[in-house]
């Protein structure tokens, strides 16, 4: 039986490398895998909105499940608004009952924005911009982001990743949701303890909308364990997958 490919929807500010380790490990374990770029990351002008990042990742997950790929999509901080509208109609066993095949098997939220039907990132955060957002004209940068989004790396490392991230369009992040996976399929919730850039007790409120026992899961990291430990993030994906 073909194991199922991960589909990485990516926070803001973040390109598809920082996916590297984690995707390297999981070909290891013989999990295929995508992580797309989100195109209002780094786009000029910054004018691009949401619904451009859902239709990019939904161009991927259609692809796939009409390949007839079980899906496990994972979504990190922003992406998580992505991939939640993305989803809807992808459900595998929705796409199964018209005789499709293929699907979204899973869909797990690490230290990501799981919210209601009709809500926005902004909407969520009472209308304010985290303290690290730096908002200037349609274009919304990170300050400090080493210190916020990787505290757990070394300093050098810091820095190198910090030369990695871009603008994203600050219209995104009143884009709204449209879709709550967890009301039809199995969803998970990682919380990183260590979140600097999205307080865990936020991810706690996230986590309680997954539903029964078992949903939640942990790791004593920053906002970014795919970087600090990619190997104890792999295994929490791979308990999760066998459940």
């Amino acid at each position: 039986m073909d194991k199922p490919t991960f589909v990485f929807s990516l926070g803001a500010w973040l390109t598809p490398i920082v996916f590297d380790a984690v995707r390297d490990r999981l070909t290891t374990l013989g999990y295929p895998s995508e992580c797309p770029a989100h195109p209002s990351i780094g786009a000029e002008p910054p004018s691009l909105t949401l619904e451009d990042d859902v239709a990019s990742l939904r161009r991927v997950l259609t692809t796939l499940a009409d390949e007839g790929k079980d899906i496990v999509l994972v979504a990190h901080s922003y992406g998580g608004v992505v991939a939640s509208t993305a989803s809807e109609g992808l459900v595998k066993h929705v796409r199964a009952e018209s005789g499709k095949p293929g699907g979204i098997m899973k869909v797990i939220y690490l230290a990501a924005f799981a919210l209601d039907k009709g809500q926005s990132l902004l909407g969520m955060l009472g209308g304010n911009y985290l303290p690290w957002m730096k908002v200037e004209g349609d274009y919304a940068h990170v300050d400090s982001t080493g210190a916020v989004g990787w505290q757990d790396l070394t300093v050098e490392q810091q820095e190198n990743w910090n030369r990695t991230t871009m603008h994203t369009s600050r219209a995104v992040f009143s884009g709204e949701t449209t879709y709550e996976p967890w009301r039809d399929i199995p969803c998970s919730y990682i919380i990183c303890e260590q979140d600097l850039a999205l307080p865990p007790a936020i991810q706690e409120f996230f986590a309680s909308k997954m539903g029964g026992p078992g949903t939640t899961h942990r790791l004593p990291s920053s906002h970014s364990p795919f970087l600090s430990m990619p190997d104890r993030l792999v295994g929490v994906l791979g308990e999760i997958v066998k459940v």
